[in-house]
């Protein structure tokens, strides 16, 4: 039987109340039933505090634009249900806003958002297929800033750099773009979908029987398991480089105030420093979630 529920409206506060159980927002009736209606009755009030949660992997870099740039232009990718694009919109040094998702459901909500929340920065949010996010509609050299947070992993997994290259091409010279809270193919252990150790290694058919065995798959089906958006894959510093682009691009994650540290477990925040000293790569290249910002230095193009 499905559970039951209210919402309670008490003027700047909506109260949704699932069988006794109360969870309040300042979010509309309309945007719940919509949360509702997407993610489920049980998982909806997770996205009444998403704002507070995700925002802090970007607390750092916002630090340092607020005081040293204005006026900036940024694309926000994948705006799932606008939690981030509300606190883009609070930044003082951000002019315009553009995002957009592939999910119908999440563009709705996010749109409804920037109409009763006042989000006046924000320009568009558009829906696109996950081919036209391939070749963004954007012109070359657009965007100052570029925000990709939990999102290369749900990227296609074969041509995933067509991505990432649509990102780059985007980008201003001398513009930033940063990565938050991409969980790294190179740590021994799935954090993001399944909790298993290695399965991000394996073959999708040997994965898929791996995860079954555990009971780890949240479909079900080998279709299901294999398709964009799933996820167990995780992705690589080296993904987040550009590929088929002559540009030149600086790491500056220590610059904006990231630290390589790995918040798993102090052990693992010491092998995977060690590691990255032995083959001589960058500092987060094994940690279990990349962190890392690039600025655009150069274009050949």
């Amino acid at each position: 039987m499905s559970k039951e529920y209210t919402i309670k409206d008490l003027g700047d506060v909506r109260i949704l109340d699932i069988e006794g159980k109360e969870y309040r927002t300042y979010y509309s009736k309309r945007v719940i039933e919509l949360l509702i209606q997407r993610k489920g009755l049980a998982r909806a009030p997770l996205y009444f505090t998403q704002k507070t949660k995700q925002s802090r992997h970007l607390q750092s870099l916002f630090n340092y634009l607020n005081k040293n740039t204005k006026n900036l232009k940024v694309l926000e990718v994948g705006c799932s249900a606008g939690h981030i694009t509300e606190y883009l919109n609070e930044q003082p040094c951000i002019e315009e806003i553009y995002t957009y998702d592939v999910d119908r459901a999440f563009v709705e909500i996010s749109r409804l958002k920037k109409e009763e929340l006042g989000l006046h920065k924000v320009k568009f949010v558009d829906h696109f297929s996950i081919r036209e996010t391939s070749d963004l509609p954007y012109e070359n050299n657009f965007f100052d800033l570029i925000i990709v947070l939990a999102i290369v992993e749900h990227l296609p997994f074969e041509n995933r750099h067509l991505y990432i290259d649509a990102y780059y091409r985007t980008l201003k010279v001398g513009g930033i773009i940063g990565f938050w809270d991409t969980p790294n193919r190179y740590f021994f252990l799935d954090t993001h979908s399944t909790r298993l150790p290695f399965i991000q290694w394996f073959s999708p058919h040997f994965a898929y029987f791996y995860a079954r065995l555990f009971r780890r798959l949240k479909g079900g089906s080998f279709p299901g398991f294999v398709r964009a958006g799933t996820g167990w894959r995780n992705a690589t510093y080296y993904e987040l480089l550009p590929k088929t682009l002559m540009i030149d691009v600086k790491d500056i994650s220590d610059e904006i105030g990231y630290s390589y540290k790995n918040s798993f477990t102090k052990l693992s925040t010491t092998l995977c420093k060690l590691f990255a000293r032995l083959c001589n790569v960058p500092a987060p290249f094994f940690t279990h979630a990349l962190n890392v910002v690039f600025r655009k230095t150069h274009d050949y193009e």
